[in-house]
């Protein structure tokens, strides 16, 4: 596979961006107003460590998967426990991914289309998108990675000329250390997603060069989030701004008498649903590596599928109690187990690094 560390950089764009671009901003406004901004840049900073922990496990072994080298590691069943956790992880995740996918083609434009079929044909795209393999996963993120950051850029430009300025001293004047701490904690967990990169290797070599230009991409989406939190607020206000669930959708919506920003509707839902299908690919094709893993290369054919089809199953199950699915979705429990999982590269450079130490000492 040729594939480029800016490649990978610009995926990494397009799948983080596919989450936190859409939900995290209207649960940043309802949990913290004003100072959600703190928040949204510890966070984003600290996640970083994420990528340094997931880029130094990726190194120990640069011509291996970590999902075969790991159990030199932790142990063979240790390893396998901690296999199990990513898998189900990534099929939770997808679930979570389809039901968002169908809550919002279901609430502005399939109104009456019931919520399974969507489901199931959300799901099929996810599973033929996967099957194709990393490389086409990486490949499709090329041109939506350029449009999503141009797009946004010009939005938000646009955006400026009709927000609140004066509303700007209230973001310095309200301080909670108890709300920035939960709120960082949050933060981790949207821009740590890092554990599933361990699954590009072998077919790309981790170094510090891919360090580098990750925690670029990654600086540059926290910029654009930022940037999308802040005009939220300038223009909706903190109270309005909290109940939209999709605030760039909202922000074009209220311009939509301006004929640039009026027909941009479009390409915002159209860059973000393909944004979000890659995600899912990818977290599907993380828990496909995962399960062969498990089987021992077995069922390498119906994998793909029954993965696909058990977070269909998660996500039709949801939309029978939309209340529990956004509880779940929002709750902090959530958050921890999120952080918990993507903190997986961590487990194993301490233990690995403990290890090399023994060694050394013991000779």
């Amino acid at each position: 596979m040729r594939t480029t560390k800016w490649q990978m950089a610009r995926f990494s764009i397009v799948f983080l961006g596919s989450q936190t671009t859409m939900f995290m901003i209207p649960d940043l406004i309802e949990s913290s107003s004003y100072q959600g901004w703190y928040g949204l840049l510890i966070g984003g900073c600290l996640a970083l460590i994420t990528l340094f922990f997931t880029i130094q496990v990726g190194k120990l072994n640069p011509d291996a998967g970590w999902v075969d080298f790991g159990a030199e590691i932790m142990g063979k069943w240790v390893h396998r426990v901690m296999v199990i956790v990513l898998l189900c992880w990534c099929i939770y995740y997808t679930a979570f991914d389809i039901e968002n996918f169908v809550l919002f083609f279901g609430a502005n434009y399939l109104r009456n289309t019931p919520h399974l079929f969507i489901q199931i044909l959300t799901g099929l795209v996810i599973m033929y998108t996967a099957h194709l393999g990393l490389a086409s996963i990486i490949y499709m993120s090329e041109g939506i990675a350029l449009i999503f950051i141009f797009s946004t850029i010009l939005s938000i430009y646009l955006f400026i000329q009709n927000a609140n300025s004066s509303m700007l001293p209230a973001f310095i004047h309200y301080h909670d250390a108890h709300t920035i701490f939960r709120d960082s904690i949050t933060g981790i967990s949207w821009f740590g997603e890092w554990v599933v990169f361990l699954f590009i290797a072998p077919e790309l070599k981790f170094s510090n060069q891919m360090m580098k230009r990750l925690s670029a991409a990654s600086i540059l989406l926290l910029a654009i989030v930022l940037l999308g939190w802040l005009m939220t607020m300038l223009n909706f206000g903190p109270h309005l701004g909290k109940e939209m669930w999709y605030p760039y959708l909202e922000l074009i919506r209220s311009h939509s008498n301006d004929e640039l920003l009026g027909n941009t509707d479009p390409l915002l839902i159209g860059i973000w649903s393909a944004s979000m299908f890659i995600h899912s690919s990818f977290m599907i094709y993380a828990a496909y590596k995962c399960t062969l893993y498990l089987t021992k290369q077995k069922m390498k054919n119906f994998l793909i599928p029954i993965l696909t089809g058990c977070s269909i199953t998660i996500a039709y199950l949801y939309s029978k109690n939309l209340e529990m699915f956004t509880t779940v979705y929002y709750a902090f429990n959530t958050v921890l187990i999120w952080i918990a999982v993507e903190l997986i590269p961590m487990y194993y450079f301490i233990v690995a690094m403990l290890r090399m130490k023994l060694g050394k000492k013991l000779k």
